[in-house]
């Protein structure tokens, strides 16, 4: 008690106040004035330091000293001689009831009545002066709220935003902690010259996003903004960004020009400009974008570590040619764009780039990627997948703690391996160093989902909207996710979203009418062939069971013979026409063209070289053709290989058991065919049965009491849903 009486004695508490309210006003001061000079980050951080280190020294000064009419005194020297004279005479005066026999509050020292008077006047004075400040923090504060919140500093970067206040670009949305780098504008004679604008946009949003603290709004959602006529607050607004990158590249001969512009997207003010007028080298470059990422990392108030720096000035070349050609492959292997023949070009262009520089392990994990995106969407045979394997091993030689690596590791436990704890402790390495990273929240989902994590997948899609919120392929994702799981409301709300932010969407339309059950909406919905699910027009024409939709889905205009080919799945379009042929009821010619098949695959060493794979219900599976046979141990066959050889894809297993019933069902076995529609409803939910109504494969099983069963929860579960 003694210690806390003499701390109130020496007014410590007071004066702590007094200092805490003061400085916390000056701060608020600082954040509102600084900008408006331009003046650099570290000004703030440097004001905070003292301040913090200032508390510390007021604490013990007021200990130690105390203020006196005469000046700054040591506490144990005041007495009666301290209170100045007659200075304090008349105001002492008022005291003189005071006992004056007042003995010690503290040590063995004694208190006169007129020390004590003098001490209540200099705590009166100390508690005038904390509600002066308080009165002035609180009108700067009501100001502050209600009349300049618009011009306020940059806060500090906060924790991650919630991906489920994400919103449309068309709708409002509050400025958050995100930096949009617009689309570099291409200035060059050359129109060739645009690619390089292009790659350099790319490789900065790369470089950025492996920045711990940085959200960085993703390329694809950003890519919509090229030569766009919204205002930086518009585009800002539609996006919850923070600050506005935006800057322009011209190249002419041995020089390279790039201006650089940051916009604080609160006010529409710049922050900082530069014009880059240089030699065309990689040092350059890289020396350029570490620069940018500094003063991005500034104006956020997020710390770049020294490491950070010095690798983004470093680069990940130091061959020209090489740098220009993983720029090229990069922007060829976008998956948002992918085919067969953008597939192939970008190949070239990493194989160029770690032919120039050996040493170049960005290339080596891009190009990993690249190879098991290939195997992945059946452009390509086993073989991109086994040498996909080499590029991994090189990238992790060469680069071992790059973002780059660890995402090419990841794939290839994903897609190269349906290894998902291996894909997921990837995945969480690279958003342990760097949170906000889209990309790895976005495959984290589709690892999840494979998984059968089904809740986890849509929490992680949601996060990856957080720093991509116009990405319309994690849109249609969640879309499809949340659909697949019976959430139909939820997911029209992202295919809208997806729509609303100008989405390709007359696949997606298609497939999500089929989904539905309105094949005749479906087949509306086909306008020509579709790059990325080639049999898609022909399924929705197959369940309508009409011979004209059914001829014009096999024809050229809806399936073109460069769609024909896929290396692992060699049979998908004969027997399309064998089952188109099965429907229409043309039995002789559907067996004919069957047996022709069957021929063909029993002269080859793997007669399904896709087997069970992620894909594979896109194409054909092992039971497909023995159940149009009605060959009921070949359908047998290929169930027990499934169930004994085939890795665990619980995403898969739907469209795989679907494809079993159907064998079953066509080859006689009607309670082997229950059994795996019974599995699908009792995993996914009355929604399944949709699938199950249109598919002309289950013809054989429509009056089973199993069935008539799902069909009954299938409308109880409509109705109540609409209530």
């Amino acid at each position: 008690m003694n210690v806390l009486a003499e701390l109130k004695r020496r007014n410590v508490f007071r004066m702590a106040g007094l200092y805490l309210v003061g400085a916390w006003l000056l701060v608020q001061v600082a954040a509102t004035l600084l900008p408006v000079f331009d003046a650099p980050a570290w000004i703030m951080k440097v004001l905070v330091g003292a301040l913090a280190f200032g508390f510390a020294l007021a604490l013990v000064f007021s200990w130690i000293f105390e203020l006196t009419p005469t000046g700054l005194r040591r506490d144990d020297a005041l007495g009666d001689d301290a209170l100045g004279g007659d200075a304090l005479a008349s105001e002492a005066s008022a005291y003189q009831g005071v006992d004056r026999r007042l003995r010690r509050v503290s040590e063995d020292r004694i208190v006169h009545p007129a020390e004590a008077a003098q001490a209540h006047l200099r705590a009166r004075r100390q508690d005038r002066a904390i509600i002066a400040l308080l009165l002035l923090a609180v009108g700067f504060f009501l100001t502050d709220r209600f009349f300049t919140s618009t011009s306020k500093a940059l806060p500090a970067l906060a924790s991650e935003s919630s991906a489920a206040d994400a919103l449309a670009p068309s709708e409002a949305k509050p400025l958050g902690y995100l930096i949009a780098v617009l689309p570099f504008r291409n200035r060059s004679a050359l129109s060739e010259d645009a690619f390089f604008a292009e790659g350099m946009h790319d490789d900065l949003l790369t470089q950025l996003s492996k920045i711990r603290g940085l959200k960085v709004i993703s390329r694809t959602s950003m890519m919509r903004y090229a030569d766009t006529k919204l205002s930086v607050p518009e585009i800002a607004l539609a996006l919850g960004a923070a600050l506005v990158l935006e800057g322009a590249v011209q190249r002419s001969g041995a020089q390279v020009l790039i201006t650089v512009q940051l916009i604080d997207a609160n006010r529409d003010v710049h922050l900082w400009a530069e014009r880059y007028d240089r030699a065309f080298t990689t040092d350059t470059v890289f020396a350029i974008q570490a620069e940018i990422a500094q003063v991005v990392a500034d104006a956020m108030q997020v710390v770049l570590s020294p490491a950070r720096a010095k690798a983004l000035a470093a680069g990940s070349t130091d061959n020209m040619q090489a740098y220009e050609a993983f720029l090229q492959g990069k922007l060829l292997a976008a998956l948002d764009r992918a085919t067969p023949e953008r597939f192939a070009a970008a190949l070239v262009q990493f194989d160029r780039a770690t032919a120039l520089d050996p040493t170049f392990g960005e290339a080596f994990a891009r190009k990993a990627r690249l190879q098991l995106a290939s195997y992945w969407f059946a452009y390509a045979d086993g073989s991109s997948r086994e040498a996909a394997k080499l590029s991994v091993a090189k990238a992790t030689e060469l680069a071992p703690k790059d973002i780059e690596t660890w995402l090419a590791q990841a794939y290839q436990h994903y897609w190269g391996e349906l290894d998902y704890a291996g894909a997921e402790a990837m995945l969480q390495r690279v958003i342990k160093r760097s949170p906000g990273h889209s990309e790895a929240w976005y495959a984290r989902a589709l690892v999840a989902r494979r998984d059968g994590r089904f809740n986890d997948a849509i929490a992680h899609f949601r996060r990856a909207l957080d720093s991509d919120p116009a990405n319309t392929d994690t849109l249609l994702e969640l879309s499809n996710t949340l659909a697949t799981v019976g959430e139909r409301e939820q997911a029209d709300e992202f295919r809208s979203r997806a729509a609303t932010l100008g989405a390709d969407l007359p696949t997606h339309a298609a497939e999500d009418a089929f989904w539905r059950g309105d094949v005749a909406a479906a087949w509306t919905a086909i306008k020509g062939p579709n790059d990325f699910y080639a049999t898609l027009p022909f399924r929705i024409a197959l369940t309508s069971r009409k011979p004209a939709w059914i001829a014009d889905a096999l024809s050229e205009r809806l399936w073109p013979e460069r769609l024909r080919q896929f290396p692992d799945y060699p049979e998908t379009y004969p027997l399309a026409e064998a089952e188109g042929q099965l429907v229409m009821g043309n039995q002789a010619a559907a067996r004919a063209m069957l047996h022709s098949i069957k021929a063909r695959m029993d002269k080859r060493i793997k007669p399904y070289p896709g087997a069970w794979s992620s894909t594979s219900s896109y194409f054909y599976l092992p039971c497909d053709l023995p159940g149009m046979l009605g060959d009921i141990e070949g359908v047998r066959k290929a169930e027990n290989d499934w169930t004994s050889t085939a890795p665990r894809d619980v995403w898969a297993e739907g469209s795989i058991r679907g494809a079993l019933a159907i064998a079953f069902a066509r080859a006689g076995d009607s309670e082997r065919a229950m059994f795996h529609l019974d599995k699908i409803a009792a995993q996914v939910g009355p929604v399944s049965f949709t699938g199950f109504a249109q598919s002309p494969g289950l013809d054989n099983v429509r009056q089973h009491p199993r069935y008539l069963a799902l069909a009954k929860a299938h409308e109880t579960w409509v109705r109540d849903r609409k209530r």
